[in-house]
């Protein structure tokens, strides 16, 4: 009997042993991966800046930003950026069926903007639903369900904005480019539709077809825990009912807040930039935060907006400006909250009870 039971011990310390090398294992391989992520994401900004910065006149620049500077649009904008955070706020709670209040769905929404300024492959999003999960208890399969809900509702309103900003200027641009531009946005929005119809009506008969994969990446209960809720939620989730407020809100959002925020940037840094030019920029930026990148889609979203500026015949030194004083505004506006909300909860957190 003793032996029996020093046997059954000893095999349990083994047991433990390995599922502790086997979580170190996994954790390592993780950061290693988000390492290399990382890297390549770092060396695509490095080669972009490097590009802008040889060919754009930055003395050109320098004397449009010194020509005239506008407080008030600096002011307007500040305003028009916590407007963003509370419609941030009512669509998240929105897509989580009200499972947590608007207080809470304000602190993860302005936690989550901010961090995205800072944090790799959109990162704040992810600690958006972390912070969801902790401090209101809502399950990681629902929250990251109806993120996915979220982030395609988001591609859809930045082709929709794309496609409607090239009706607009249908007599600015070249007529090859935007015949070309709409054939690729419509070809998308078709793409992510049928993607939607896949996953909502056949996600189930995804998860025999994936296991194995991950069981040859030795993650089988990783997916068995995670992957499989979240692709069960997910084809709940894709539904007209749940999509179809946030989409709307969205849209208006893009089509109101997001343009007036860009118009504000350009007016204070001495840019004219009209309400049908702001909406291209805003598709053009958007399109550049999809691409790797470092954090907060540095060089990319740069890129981009300067190459928005030269479709429409425009100064590149105008387009650099602009998106350089855009990413920096947003990103001091949002990540100081960010981080006083961060750091408010860590210490909550660390707090003897």
């Amino acid at each position: 009997m003793l032996g029996a039971a020093i046997r059954v011990d000893t095999c349990g310390l083994k047991s433990a042993r390995l599922r502790k090398r086997t979580s170190e294992n996994v954790t390592t391989g993780l950061f290693n991966h988000q390492r290399l992520q990382m890297l390549i994401a770092s060396a695509i900004s490095l080669v972009l800046l490097i590009f802008l910065l040889r060919a754009v006149d930055w003395e050109e620049a320098i004397r449009i930003f010194r020509s005239g500077i506008s407080v008030t649009s600096l002011l307007w904008f500040m305003l028009v950026t916590f407007g963003i955070a509370a419609a941030y706020a009512v669509r998240w709670r929105l897509l989580l069926d009200g499972k947590i209040g608007y207080r809470t769905s304000l602190m993860a929404s302005l936690l989550g903007l901010g961090a995205n300024m800072f944090l790799p492959a959109r990162g704040g999003d992810l600690l958006r639903v972390h912070y969801s999960r902790v401090v209101a208890t809502v399950p990681y399969g629902d929250a990251l369900g109806r993120l996915l809900v979220e982030k395609m509702v988001d591609l859809v309103t930045i082709i929709s904005v794309g496609i409607f900003s090239l009706v607009l200027l249908s007599h600015t641009l070249n007529s090859e480019y935007r015949n070309v531009l709409l054939v690729i946005m419509l070809g998308a929005l078709v793409g992510i539709f049928l993607s939607a119809v896949l996953i909502r009506n056949f996600g189930d008969r995804l998860v025999p077809i994936l296991r194995p994969v991950f069981g040859l990446l030795r993650r089988q209960d990783f997916f068995d825990r995670h992957v499989i809720s979240f692709i069960r939620n997910s084809a709940r989730s894709l539904t007209l009912s749940v999509t179809i407020v946030p989409a709307f809100l969205t849209l208006a959002l893009w089509l109101s807040a997001y343009a007036l925020a860009y118009i504000f940037v350009a007016r204070f840094v001495g840019i004219a930039l009209s309400y049908q030019e702001s909406l291209f920029m805003l598709f053009a930026g958007g399109l550049g935060l999809m691409i790797p990148a470092a954090p907060s889609g540095v060089g990319t979203f740069h890129a981009s907006v300067v190459s928005a500026f030269v479709l429409l015949g425009r100064s590149p030194s105008e387009g650099l400006l602009l998106a350089t004083a855009v990413h920096f505004l947003f990103f001091v506006v949002y990540v100081v909250p960010a981080a006083l909300i961060l750091g408010h909860w860590r210490l909550n957190r660390l707090a003897p009870r």
